[in-house]
């Protein structure tokens, strides 16, 4: 940071007067809407019903542990959820609240555990269709 011909310190501002070096820390009005309509009105720790004044934007990654305030990073939660979680990352929570199925914090999808079928299919439960193409499955003579 550079000094000014008084000893005073300067630092560098937008056109309003704030500072450029300093993060954003909070969510505008917009970003909080979308955050509410995203999980339905529902806090995404809990699942209790809260309304729109109730919530609290929560985040993924703490502003102090290098977070930003953006859609990405932000959860809607109730504010029980918001003090219980502190600084903990949301996976981090989650786990502490004993839900182990969350959503990643990059992808934003639910992860889904797909079940494997106990009998694996052969190519010899299909052939292919000589007037369409396809690949059909193949009925035994009997219709068993």
């Amino acid at each position: 940071m550079s000094r000014n011909a008084f000893g005073f310190d300067i630092k560098p501002m937008d056109l309003y007067g704030r500072s450029l070096s300093s993060k954003k820390r909070t969510l505008g009005i917009r970003d909080k809407q979308i955050l509410y309509r995203r999980a339905k009105g529902k806090c995404e720790a809990c699942n209790r019903k809260i309304e729109f004044d109730e919530m609290h934007a929560g985040h993924k990654n703490a502003a102090s542990k290098g977070g930003s305030a953006t859609l990405r990073n932000s959860v809607c939660i109730c504010s029980r959820c918001n003090k219980l979680q502190g600084t903990d990352n949301w996976a981090t929570f989650m786990r502490k609240m004993g839900k182990s199925n969350t959503r990643s914090v990059t992808s934003g999808k639910k992860r889904i555990s797909k079940k494997k079928s106990k009998r694996k299919s052969s190519d010899d439960d299909y052939w292919i269709n000589p007037i369409t193409g396809r690949k059909e499955k193949a009925q035994s003579l009997f219709g068993l």
